[in-house]
């Protein structure tokens, strides 16, 4: 008797992790918007296991080891504002445990060394276009774009970049939306309105920013105060939203749950109700904790690394999903 197809696709993708060899890492440069960002890369290697130390960030990785030789599915991460290309690094090498590669840019003008357009209508213009071009690069890459499997794109993004990409499946922002937030509720949301400049030249309705080629997104805490009536009417890939409960960045109702409600089914929530803003963020060494400040914290009795492991797998399922589900 044949198996049904559910049953081969759930056996071929446990045997797919249980088989990941360790994990390489690399760095490269992108080009967007005339700059050049660093971007990360994990990916599956036959190498055996080894660490990396990038500064004080040390992780499972192999620098520079050669890349498999199986064809994988490519997952973006994009960070938030302030954030950086490492900060996200546990939930990559467990993506690239678990047989994608993993591409995580340093965005230019929104990262720890370089604020120029947070919180400007330039930089929700910018922050996709950056994500399309780390696609360009890769998929124009000799070497990575043979072991890549356009059909398995996915992104996931923290905070800005849960609007990023939310944005390249289609979302379309209007920076308007936020001056009236922040004028109307900033007593009310006064974490988010501080930063930046969300009370300067807004423009009007941003551009499709889309990249078809991204297949499914993870949004983890969001900015959605951008986001109106009809802001994904064209959006057909599914996006899992993650709310984070004592999220004090983004508060209630404006951001996760405003984008919930204009996807409509479009969207899978999922609710974190112990966890902070800054939570999905990889734990900071303690030689940085003090100058970092509010992200490198956690509130008395939440455990970061067990809340990261529990979201990852999470993430994971969703992607083997909706990503093995496309190439049927």
């Amino acid at each position: 008797m044949k198996a049904p197809a559910a049953t081969v696709l759930a056996v071929a993708l446990l045997s797919a992790h249980a088989n990941a060899g360790s994990v390489g890492y690399r760095e490269i440069a992108v080009e967007a918007d005339g700059e050049r960002m660093a971007m990360a890369l994990w990916y599956p290697s036959p190498a055996s296991s080894g660490r990396t130390r990038i500064g004080h960030f040390a992780m499972a990785a192999t620098r520079n080891a050669p890349l498999g030789t199986g064809r994988y599915g490519l997952v973006l991460i994009s960070h938030g504002t302030g954030g950086h290309r490492l900060g996200h690094r546990g939930t990559a090498i467990r993506l690239a445990q678990a047989g994608y590669i993993v591409a995580a840019p340093e965005h230019s003008g929104d990262s720890w060394r370089d604020d120029r357009y947070s919180g400007t209508a330039a930089n929700w213009r910018r922050r996709p276009r950056h994500l399309s071009a780390v696609l360009n690069r890769l998929l124009g890459d000799a070497e990575f774009k043979a072991r890549i499997d356009p059909r398995r794109i996915g992104a996931i993004g923290h905070s800005a970049g849960g609007y990023s990409v939310l944005a390249l499946i289609g979302g379309r922002a209007d920076p308007r939306l936020l001056v009236r937030h922040c004028t109307r509720y900033r007593d009310r949301d006064p974490d988010f309105c501080a930063y930046g400049r969300q009370n300067g030249p807004a423009g009007g309705l941003l551009p499709d920013l889309s990249d078809r080629r991204v297949r499914a997104v993870v949004a983890v805490a969001p900015v959605g105060a951008l986001f109106g009536i009809g802001a994904f009417a064209r959006v057909a890939a599914p996006a899992q939203i993650h709310r984070l409960g004592r999220d004090r960045v983004l508060r209630r109702p404006w951001h996760a749950d405003n984008i919930v409600r204009l996807m409509g089914g479009n969207a899978r929530l999922t609710v974190h109700p112990e966890a902070h803003h800054f939570a999905f963020i990889a734990p900071f060494p303690a030689a940085l904790a003090v100058e970092v400040g509010a992200p490198a914290r956690d509130p008395p009795g939440f455990d970061r690394r067990a809340f990261l492991d529990r979201i990852d797998r999470q993430i994971l399922a969703f992607l083997d999903s909706v990503l093995a589900a496309q190439q049927r």
